[in-house]
């Protein structure tokens, strides 16, 4: 390997890295500033309503979302968006606030705050698998002496007890990896959480060995594997583990109030964002090379390229907006397999589910 390669894929980590910090940062300062939910009026000019739209941090698995919104797809039915980087559930807290207009989050957290008496619509989907797969490090890839096909019971019987990186103990990837281990017919005991802060302290952990896994989304795991020091383990968002796919992951949620007043709107939204979900899998050369080019340049392009593939070959990006009740009852099946409190009203926070 060349030094200017060394450079190019240090650049590329210290990028996503970056994206990352921003996210907490951002996160750290949101405070509520008046009830959301208004009407939003098309400007007397363009003719175009603006939206802000609170999202984590630039994923893969948002591709269609930010496809739709940097090519036009959303100009096209008169919506112009910005994207506001927010951390987990503080999407939701902003679009309470009134701070965002909609909110791209873990499908787990309007579930959890309809358990709390709140509720936010779920109006699309944009994860219909879970984005995070896991790695380990090189020196354990080669102490395991398993293979690429190797069985998840021989995988995560070989994780038994070992450090294991997350980004947050209350994260998708901390319950998905507690749900393998019971898959796998191993206890939940198993998994030993280290609290990370996030993907970049995951990926810095592995350097350090100072876990023997992490699991997080895409390009992370591919980007780390094409500098060496880990090896793809368990390909969850590619569709390794069948019982984690076709559930719901990733949503879009709005405020009630915001459903409400802005129901031409919502629906307007929906279409372009079908749109671009039909592009993502119909011409997925275009849309992944403009993704690289516009979000993840810098990082290994291969890499970048092989994450969005994993993620479409495994279903995880939503082929469409709707939701269906399959997906949903899924996630609820995998939200009572790992201990969090569903509410028996779930349903009527999906406006495609709730007049069923």
């Amino acid at each position: 390997m060349t030094t200017s390669d060394n450079k190019a894929r240090t650049r590329g980590t210290r990028r996503l890295a970056t994206i990352a910090l921003s996210v907490l940062l951002t996160a750290g300062t949101l405070t509520a500033c008046g009830g959301g939910g208004e009407t939003i009026a098309a400007d007397a000019k363009t003719g175009n309503r603006k939206i802000r739209i609170a999202a984590p941090f630039i994923s893969t698995m948002n591709s269609a979302i930010l496809y739709a919104q940097g090519t036009g797809i959303l100009k096209k039915h008169n919506i112009e968006a910005e994207f506001i980087e927010v951390h987990g559930g503080g999407s939701l807290q902003a679009t309470l606030g009134g701070s965002t207009d909609m909110a791209i989050t873990s499908s787990v957290n309007p579930m959890a705050a309809l358990q709390q008496g709140q509720e936010f619509p779920i109006i699309a989907q944009v994860g219909n698998g879970f984005p995070e797969s896991v790695i380990i490090t090189a020196s354990a890839w080669k102490e395991s002496g398993l293979k690429d096909d190797s069985s998840l019971k021989d995988k995560m019987k070989f994780l038994a007890g070992k450090p294991w990186g997350v980004s947050s103990p209350q994260g998708s990837s901390s319950y998905m990896a507690k749900y393998m281990f019971q898959l796998a017919g191993l206890s939940a005991d198993d998994f030993k959480m280290n609290s990370m802060g996030s993907a970049s302290g995951t990926l810095a952990g592995l350097k350090s060995e100072k876990v023997v896994a992490g699991s997080m989304g895409s390009p992370y795991p591919q980007v780390a594997e094409s500098e060496g020091y880990a090896k793809l383990f368990v390909n969850v968002s590619g569709g390794e583990v069948p019982e984690l796919t076709n559930t719901l992951t990733s949503v879009v949620a709005v405020t009630p109030d915001f459903y409400k007043n802005n129901k031409e709107l919502v629906a307007d939204f929906r279409k372009a964002l079908g749109e671009a979900q039909k592009e993502v899998y119909e011409n997925s050369a275009v849309v992944d090379e403009w993704i690289y080019k516009e979000k993840f340049e810098g990082s290994p392009k291969d890499a970048v390229l092989s994450g969005v593939k994993d993620q479409r070959d495994g279903g995880a990006i939503a082929k469409q907006p709707e939701v269906s009740e399959e997906s949903a009852e899924r996630l609820v099946a995998f939200m009572k397999a790992t201990g969090q409190p569903v509410p028996d009203d779930w349903r009527k926070i999906f406006v495609d589910l709730s007049a069923n």
